[in-house]
């Protein structure tokens, strides 16, 4: 876990460290042949954010049950088998310093690795209660069929679809934890919905930023496949570029693009920061917001 990241976690360490137990023992499988690969794929460099926000939300919520840690878990091992899912259709060679599971082995094995862990995600989910079942399975039917429309919503300068898009790829599974955790004790109305809405605005600057971090990094493969990202939808309408001409313009500078796009990520950081406003001080309020500061700063 990136230091910084684990100072400002310090007021949930107990649980983040029985968490990592937790999370090591769902794993152990001596059946799996890939099983050491895919430990260090789910322990090396990772940043736990979104069992940090579960734990921090279940703080600022007063919760203290037992399932909190499963709701945790849920949401990292589903989100962590759909990266493995994503390199496939990415063709990414590494992730967290590590070579990609299609690129050491196969997309075959990659394919199995990812749906082992949404196997083991399901033996938690039956652990837990119909409602947060139900609430699980469509947020992962939602983040699915955000990345089935991202493959075939292309071709647009619809810079409100690519919101859309952004937080249907990544939003589901942060505000997933924090809507189960909410079936836990009866909340005050108004807390929730500031709860979801500083989620939700946190998830689409968050994607927002992975974005912009791909293309200042000379990454295009998105774009190359036609899902373009706020900076390529910046250019195309400030430059009146049809889309599918993109690769004649692979060479240009989208410095001043990328900086455009950094202010979106400005806008949607403070939209989630203000909604923290009516929440108690606490210091759980303040990790959360030194969190969201550090994680999305430019």
């Amino acid at each position: 876990m990136d230091e910084r990241i684990k100072k400002i976690a310090l007021p949930i360490e107990k649980n983040l460290k029985v968490f990592e137990e937790k999370l090591n023992d769902c794993l152990i499988d001596n059946s799996n042949p890939f099983n050491n690969h895919l430990k260090d794929f789910m322990f090396q460099n990772a940043k736990r954010l979104r069992a940090i926000f579960v734990f921090l939300f279940a703080k600022i919520l007063n919760l203290k049950d037992e399932i909190i840690f499963d709701i945790a878990l849920l949401s990292e091992i589903i989100h962590n088998a759909s990266l493995i899912h994503d390199d496939i259709i990415d063709d990414s060679t590494k992730r967290r310093n590590l070579e990609t599971f299609n690129s050491k082995y196969s997309s075959k094995i990659a394919v199995l690795e990812g749906d082992l862990l949404l196997a083991i995600a399901l033996e938690i989910l039956s652990k837990t209660s119909l409602e947060i079942i139900k609430i699980y399975s469509k947020r992962i039917k939602n983040t699915i069929l955000g990345e089935i429309n991202q493959n075939i919503l292309n071709n647009t300068n619809d810079i409100n679809l690519y919101i859309e898009k952004s937080f249907n790829k990544t939003g589901n599974l942060f505000v997933v934890g924090l809507e189960a955790l909410f079936t836990l004790k009866e909340q005050n109305e108004p807390i929730k919905e500031n709860l979801l809405e500083f989620m939700k605005n946190y998830s689409i600057a968050f994607q927002i930023k992975n974005d912009v971090s791909d293309i200042k990094s000379k990454n295009f493969y998105d774009a190359k496949q036609k899902n373009y990202t706020l900076p390529f939808l910046l250019f195309f309408i400030e430059k009146k570029i049809n889309p599918l001409d993109f690769e004649k313009y692979l060479s240009s500078d989208f410095n001043e693009y990328i900086l455009k796009s950094e202010k979106y990520i400005e806008k949607y950081k403070n939209k989630a920061l203000y909604h923290l406003n009516e929440i108690e001080n606490s210091i759980y309020k303040k990790s959360l917001i030194e969190l969201t500061n550090y994680t999305l700063r430019s």
